[in-house]
């Protein structure tokens, strides 16, 4: 390194932005030897982009498995090389992958669901590093109700819980993957997930997610649909809640 070196924090975003790629005044700063500086960044590249790429994978492996390994690491390097590591912490990298899927006009054209399954998948992860514990959903609860009694009460989503709406069976497709077993698998069809600590992910409808929308908003089960209220059981057998208060628990 040369003796005019700047302090280490400019050091270190020089050398950041030359990792991806972009204007830096840090190849001025290395003496050549064997290599140039241009040859020693770029193993430091090569490296980076490995490294984040091993990310990426570990991240979207259903991704992985609908392209391939080629599209896959060219995908990956487009997104390494465009969206920049914030912090050392590389766990919480690779957010915004379904974005960069959908700058690939060509490939969306392809596997129009791709972008789906990514977002789907991040919701995954997140899930993944959660550690809250689902609560129990308290069944004696709901023996002996009356009409009124039930469209009067508020349900409690568990307090992690993530969602997303598709197009596109994109959980059915997650699941499928996971468990190898891709036969009968219509993929054109809507379909939402709902992604618990686990990490688990339900297949449910769009009344599915609307239900939990509504719980978050502190709405009575009065305001729900009857396509709500038909997915209702199903929901709670998958510990989606964790509570149902009444008018006179409030």
């Amino acid at each position: 390194m040369k003796d005019d070196a700047p302090d280490l924090a400019t050091l270190q975003t020089s050398f950041a932005q030359a990792l991806q790629y972009r204007p830096s005044d840090v190849a001025g700063l290395i003496t050549d030897n064997l290599f140039s500086a241009e040859q020693r960044l770029q193993i430091y590249r090569n490296n980076f982009v490995i490294s984040l790429s091993e990310v990426l994978e570990a991240t979207y492996p259903a991704v992985k498995a609908v392209v391939g390994d080629e599209c896959f690491s060219a995908l990956a390097r487009q997104h390494i090389l465009t969206t920049p590591l914030e912090q050392g912490d590389v766990s919480h990298y690779g957010g915004g992958f379904d974005q960069t899927i959908c700058a690939q006009a060509t490939l969306t054209d392809a596997v129009p669901y791709l972008a789906d399954l990514a977002a789907l998948e991040w919701l995954v992860d997140r899930a993944s590093m959660c550690n809250a514990a689902l609560a129990a959903f308290p069944l004696e609860k709901l023996q002996g109700l009356t009409e009124q009694r039930l469209a009067d009460a508020r349900l409690i989503p568990q307090p992690a819980c993530w969602l997303l709406n598709s197009d596109y069976a994109v959980a059915s497709l997650w699941l499928a993957i996971r468990d190898e077993q891709l036969d009968g698998l219509t993929i054109r069809t809507s379909e939402s997930a709902i992604v618990l600590p686990g990490p688990a992910v339900i297949a449910t409808t769009q009344a599915g997610t609307a239900l939990v929308q509504l719980a978050r908003q502190h709405q009575p089960l009065g305001q729900a649909s009857q396509d709500m209220l038909a997915v209702l059981g199903e929901l709670i057998a998958a510990q989606v809640f964790s509570d149902i208060l009444y008018a006179d628990e409030m």
